[in-house]
């Protein structure tokens, strides 16, 4: 799925916060009255959420089988909602922000907006309030027709967000409808980059959101497979944090192949080396605090092989030295008969 509309549009269908060809700028605020049918912050109500990985299981698509890997991984990132989301509405000017993406300013008046694309092509945008719903719309390349609507829910005690997609190369749209409790009355703009505010639960405890598996079946005993070794490599991830926090060198290292495709900036490196380098860092520390947001698990090779991305943020102190930080880490594994192992360990992005 090519992103021809710029990373706007794209951030909309990512992260479900609005943002596009079409919007308004941010920044400026309308009068005063806030309007709390759709005002709040809200957090992501896993349990009566879509599935991600259930609905993008789903999907069909005619493209060659060797080319629907990446196109599905994409979709999954695409559709992948943020834990957090902030919306404040103010007549027909509405601001949403999320954990995921910085706020922006909808001018919601129904008027259909024609804007042209990187790549020269006209895209059509209109968002509107029809009966307390907020509604965006998207058209131009088959690929980047989608809406997003937000509804309130439960006399305003939640918020179901709605996202339908299509694209050339699905054979037909995919819907995914995501819930979200609200946790304040009033909007909150510094939930940007908090991802581990909608778990507020240790790494590991929670059940994955999955994404695109390798489309090699789609029957309920491949998918049962998958669901299984997703949740084996979600609850691998929390004793791997576990270790890693507990210092406790044997027991980290038995997550780990006898040989690694990466190590962070190395390659090709024995896990005796990889031993050497977690010393090195456990004994210079005094404390190390790692916590993960949700994993991306991505399964591959019929469910013997994932990769898994996550939010990391952590703390090490050592001496007088404190360093912390955040990135989106990238563990590969391989299913083994001594259980999920690691194949590589890298960052991916640093965020702060």
């Amino acid at each position: 799925m090519r992103r021809s509309v710029g990373r706007g549009v794209a951030a909309l269908l990512m992260l479900a916060a609005c943002a596009g060809v079409g919007l308004r700028a941010q920044g400026r605020r309308a009068g005063a009255g806030a309007e709390s049918g759709l005002t709040g912050v809200y957090r992501i109500n896993i349990g009566e959420s879509d599935k991600l990985y259930t609905v993008v299981e789903g999907a069909s698509s005619d493209l060659p089988f060797g080319e629907q890997q990446r196109f599905f991984i994409d979709l999954a990132v695409r559709l992948t909602p943020p834990d957090l989301i902030a919306i404040e509405r103010r007549g027909r000017r509405v601001t949403i922000g999320s954990s995921r993406s910085s706020r922006v300013t909808l001018v919601a008046d129904g008027v259909g907006h024609s804007e042209r694309a990187a790549d020269g092509r006209a895209v059509y945008s209109r968002t509107a309030l029809e009966g307390g719903k907020l509604v965006f719309t998207s058209r131009g390349r088959a690929e980047d027709n989608f809406t997003v609507i937000f509804a309130p829910a439960d006399g305003g005690r939640r918020l179901r967000v709605t996202r339908r997609i299509s694209a050339e190369n699905l054979s037909e749209p995919v819907v995914i409808q995501t819930v979200y409790d609200k946790i304040s009355e009033s909007a909150r703009w510094d939930i940007y980059g908090e991802p581990l505010l909608a778990g507020a639960r240790p790494p590991g405890d929670a059940a994955p959101t999955p994404a695109a598996p390798e489309p090699a079946g789609t029957n309920a005993e491949a998918a049962g497979v998958m669901r299984d070794a997703a949740e084996a490599l979600s609850d691998a991830l929390g004793r791997w944090i576990g270790a890693t926090n507990a210092r406790d060198l044997a027991r980290q290292m038995d997550f780990y192949m006898p040989r690694l495709d990466a190590f962070y900036l190395a390659r090709n490196v024995t896990r005796d080396f990889v031993r050497a380098e977690k010393s090195r860092a456990f004994s210079d520390a005094d404390l190390i605090d790692i916590r993960a947001a949700e994993p991306e698990i991505i399964l591959r090779d019929r469910g013997r092989a994932a990769v898994m991305r996550f939010r990391k943020q952590y703390r090490i102190e050592g001496g007088r030295r404190t360093r912390r930080g955040e990135v989106v880490q990238e563990l590969r594994w391989r299913r083994t008969p001594r259980g999920w192992k690691i194949t590589s360990e890298r960052d991916i992005r640093v965020i702060r």
